[in-house]
């Protein structure tokens, strides 16, 4: 449809005066009358207009709920296994309140847009029925070349009334928005994926560490082995001003922190993360078995082979080998591990990595990876060497190869903390967060 997007607007500003609750249809057709007025007249400070509309003149979960439907439930179905009841519908809350948050802000984008189109110049009131806490408007939008039905069903909210579906030409607004993200939806690709492409992003935030159930313990990461579940948990979100961080120290429970989160990796094959070495295990080298220890590592779990088994990289902080090296301990199944950053030098600083997800799996995993990934994984161990390691994880992204060819991915670890550099002898057994609380 021509003018889907054009057309949303006039139906919406034609409600915009209705906020006493009266049904006297010539109090409606005054609103009306006074917006066409402005419309002509001036098309100044949209943004502003279409902020304050949405806000309060959608009914924002009920447009919600026509267009996206079960896709958030869907999308995290996998942790309904792993929380209890009340945990995993206080997940689906958190997310819930992120898309209509969203969602919220891409209606008022395109409505600012519309509104300071000079296309549109004019409405034209047809009727306007109420009946109780229901109602029915139809109005044209006026365009040069002809106008556009539109049909708003609406429900009352206190004095105010609001669009709970929207008509243009017989087609919903839902069902556009529906067909925008349809592949997003179809797929069940994570929130954060839909997140980037309502707000016209070129990168995805897979984590900024916001989340957490109790200020400090992280909503959506737990242990990704069965096993590990009765150890102590080893990793806490901590704050400095505006950034989140996940903070992990380890003194001997080795466990991996695991996040179920889907997106493309071919559509988003850069991945960006800001990473902080605080003390590193004393000897560690990623191709022993009594020194295989990383300050920090982070698995990207690609997808599974015929047999179950994952299809993963890794990338880490060594303590001995040097950045670069590329290669597995030599025993069935281990992940390949890539080198990103080595030693002392930068311990204690905040540190902004750039990886090639597309490449890395071709090279090591053969051929392109799977259009949907599985997770996340984050390890800090210090088991093998029997010592300590602490390390902390920020801003977690993936972004699209134009962004890298065009040169728009920057630093964005700015703000992070410096951390003091400990060493490893001040550290005791136990002084992980699970042992101490």
């Amino acid at each position: 449809m021509k003018y889907l997007n054009k057309a949303v607007a006039p139906l919406l500003l034609s409600l915009v005066g209705v906020t006493d609750g009266l049904s006297d249809t010539a109090d409606f057709e005054a609103s009306i009358s006074r917006l066409d007025g402005l419309l002509q007249a001036s098309h100044g400070e949209p943004a502003i207009w279409a902020n304050q509309f949405v806000q309060d003149h959608v009914a924002l979960d009920q447009l919600m709920q026509a267009t996206f439907g079960s896709y958030l439930e869907e999308s995290l179905e996998t942790y309904d296994d792993l929380l209890s009841g009340p945990r995993f519908h206080r997940l689906i809350a958190h997310y819930r309140d992120r898309l209509a948050t969203a969602f919220q802000a891409k209606l008022q984008a395109d409505l600012a847009n519309l509104l300071a189109s000079p296309a549109l110049y004019g409405l034209k009131l047809e009727n306007i029925t109420t009946a109780g806490s229901r109602g029915q408007a139809n109005v044209h939008a006026l365009f040069p070349d002809g106008h556009i039905p539109l049909v708003a069903d609406l429900i009352r909210s206190g004095k105010t009334w609001k669009i709970a579906t929207l008509k243009i030409a017989s087609r919903s607004v839902s069902a556009h928005y529906r067909g925008l993200y349809k592949k997003t939806i179809v797929k069940h690709y994570s929130l954060p994926v839909l997140e980037a492409q309502m707000a016209e992003r070129d990168y995805v935030v897979l984590d900024d560490f916001t989340a957490t159930w109790d200020g400090h313990q992280p909503m959506d990461w737990g242990a990704w082995k069965e096993k590990d579940r009765v150890k102590p948990m080893l990793y806490r979100i901590e704050q400095n001003d505006a950034r989140h961080y996940m903070t992990a120290r380890d003194s001997t429970y080795s466990v991996i922190v695991g996040k179920f989160v889907q997106w493309n990796p071919r559509q988003y094959p850069i991945m960006t993360w800001c990473w902080c070495a605080n003390v590193l295990p004393p000897g560690g080298n990623e191709f022993l078995d009594d020194a295989n220890d990383s300050a920090a590592g982070i698995y990207v779990i690609f997808s599974q082979n015929f047999l179950g088994i994952p299809k993963q990289l890794k990338y880490v902080w060594s303590t001995t080998l040097p950045e670069g090296t590329v290669g597995r301990r030599d025993k069935i199944f281990r992940p390949w591990f890539y080198v990103v950053e080595s030693g002392k030098n930068k311990l204690g600083q905040w540190t902004f990595e750039t990886v090639d997800l597309e490449k890395h799996h071709k090279e090591k995993l053969g051929g392109r990876p799977a259009e949907r990934t599985i997770g996340l994984g984050l390890l800090t161990d210090a088991n093998s060497t029997s010592s300590y390691a602490e390390a902390y994880y920020a801003d977690m992204r993936v972004w699209t190869r134009d962004a890298l060819e065009g040169g728009r991915i920057t630093d964005h670890c700015g703000g992070l903390p410096r951390q003091l550099p400990r060493n490893a002898r001040d550290s005791k057994p136990g002084s992980a967060y699970g042992a101490e609380e």
